[in-house]
């Protein structure tokens, strides 16, 4: 009778471990260079920017440019990016972006568009420098309807505060499929910068409270990406000094991977580089990795203790290099900006690390990188060569394939919106009406044209080859169970088997 009881016991107690188990598996992880899904897959980001929730406007986009929904639907926007090959966004956001009160996007009297004429908008003019469709190609998914009711576009966009539309643009992106890259985005203090940023613990906290309202619904299970930080460069901080912040940028980034792990282990962590943009490496705001001290010199800026660090953290394989690069239009840097110069400013800075890895005595780490963001001026011969060189080096191809790297699938271009940078004027994947695609963009992302041999293996909806995200028109395509629930289903079930157990313990007693 004992036995069977204590068989009775054991067999709660496991059934209770592999429940538990179950409720928390399915993560994004890397291996040997690589980013994997929970079933052991490789995933390829094929990702852009949206912008809007670093400053004041509250929305990615002002949504008000344009003549109907393809412009002014959140959701029809999105629908587009999605059938054009895309399948990750990178979505910023700051303390005061989010703390504004958030401004009306609600489009009433909207044109909607109808699905004849979204499916033309997403095909290439017959003089595009780009492959073209055979025949007549057929939409893999509808069109959305949940941003729009009657003649008004954009209606599901909450209004309660501009954290909880932020929130919801997460959930809804991650429920058609996306994998969504949540980046922390600020100025530089002197031009009106995130002052938040300047208390390093009650920055990690905003992480962790934008994080838990994330996680209060389990849509994003699989698909979340955490940026910790926007091109540190812009405070002045290195790898060993935090320059207008009060630490380091290495331990920034340590004690909010810290603090994030715990609450999403199924989470990547991307890490921006610094504090090397002058001689000898000349990276961009946003990269900057070389350990190498006989290149970097008497340069302070060496990530050699932070990746030292990192090799004994339980999150290591959750870590993704995500430099940034541009070219000379936003940078000046014209010497290093193509052919052999650029190939060994890039390998020197990041590529030896999804190469050769980082080694710290017997412990070695061979690291993911991402293209974290980069634009292009196809109207400044400069560019076009950097262009040229950048896409090579990233397929490791030509006289890019230089020993020291491995090719780079995955990226982030800056950004959907041409009103994104204002500044130098590149442009965006769409023109500032908000409805015309930038089909030499795309075309420069898909290759296999006159212009570009090379591309980065974008494929659209019309092309062979298309892979539509896992994901319906609604968030409600996934489970309703949240997080909470979730954890207070899992509190439930110990609690079951606590009660079991007392009860077992009684009767053995007895």
């Amino acid at each position: 009778m004992r036995a069977a009881m204590f068989f009775a016991l054991g067999a709660v107690l496991v059934c209770n471990l592999a429940w538990t188990e179950a409720a928390t598996t399915g993560t994004l992880t890397t291996s040997n260079g690589q980013i994997l899904d929970a079933n052991g897959n490789v995933v390829v980001l094929k990702g852009f920017a949206l912008s809007g929730f670093e400053i004041s406007l509250t929305m990615s986009g002002d949504l008000s440019e344009g003549t109907d929904s393809i412009a002014h639907d959140w959701d029809t926007i999105m629908y587009r990016a999605k059938m054009m090959g895309f399948n990750a966004v990178r979505i910023e956001w700051s303390v005061d972006g989010l703390a504004t009160a958030p401004k009306e996007f609600t489009t009433a009297n909207c044109d909607i568009a109808t699905t004849a004429d979204i499916q033309a908008s997403m095909l290439p003019p017959t003089t595009a420098d780009t492959p073209q469709p055979t025949g007549t190609p057929t939409l893999p998914q509808q069109p959305p309807t949940t941003g729009t009711t009657g003649n008004v576009c954009s209606s599901d966009l909450p209004n309660t505060s501009t954290q909880d539309r932020y929130v919801y643009l997460v959930h809804y992106l991650c429920g058609q499929g996306f994998y969504v890259n949540m980046v922390y985005h600020s100025y530089a203090m002197a031009y009106g910068g995130d002052k938040a940023v300047l208390n390093e613990t009650g920055w990690v906290q905003d992480w962790v409270s934008l994080m838990t309202q994330v996680l209060e619904s389990d849509v994003c299970q699989d698909h979340l990406i955490v940026d910790l930080m926007n091109e540190p460069d812009a405070y002045g901080a290195t790898w060993t000094d935090g320059g207008t912040l009060p630490k380091d940028i290495a331990t920034y980034y340590l004690d909010a991977m810290d603090a994030l792990y715990s609450l999403c282990p199924g989470c990547l962590f991307q890490i921006q580089g610094c504090g090397q943009i002058t001689a000898p490496i000349y990276a961009n705001y946003g990269d900057g990795y070389c350990t190498d001290s006989s290149l970097l010199g008497s340069s302070s800026s060496n990530p050699t203790a932070f990746f030292t660090t990192l090799l004994n953290k339980a999150y290591l394989n959750q870590v993704v290099i995500a430099p940034h690069v541009y070219g000379p239009s936003v940078t000046d840097a014209v010497s290093t900006s193509s052919g052999s110069a650029l190939y060994a400013r890039l390998s020197e800075s990041f590529g030896y690390l999804n190469k050769k890895g980082f080694c710290a005595g017997s412990s070695c780490h061979i690291f993911t990188v991402v293209m974290g963001e980069f634009n292009v001026n196809f109207g400044q011969t400069a560019d076009v060569a950097f262009w040229t060189s950048l896409v090579q080096y990233l397929n490791n191809v030509g006289d890019a394939a230089d020993g020291l790297h491995n090719a780079i699938s995955s990226f982030y271009m800056w950004a959907w919106d041409a009103n994104a940078d204002d500044t130098h004027h590149s442009g965006g994947l769409v023109a500032s009406d908000w409805e015309t695609l930038n089909w030499q963009k795309l075309g420069a992302l898909i290759g296999n044209n006159t212009e570009f041999t090379y591309g980065l293996h974008l494929t659209p909806w019309y092309l062979p080859g298309y892979a539509l995200p896992t994901g319906s028109n609604s968030t409600n395509s996934t489970s309703k169970k949240t997080a909470k629930s979730g954890a207070r289903e899992a509190a439930a079930g110990v609690g079951l088997s606590l009660m079991l157990l007392v009860g077992i313990v009684m009767m053995l007693t007895q």
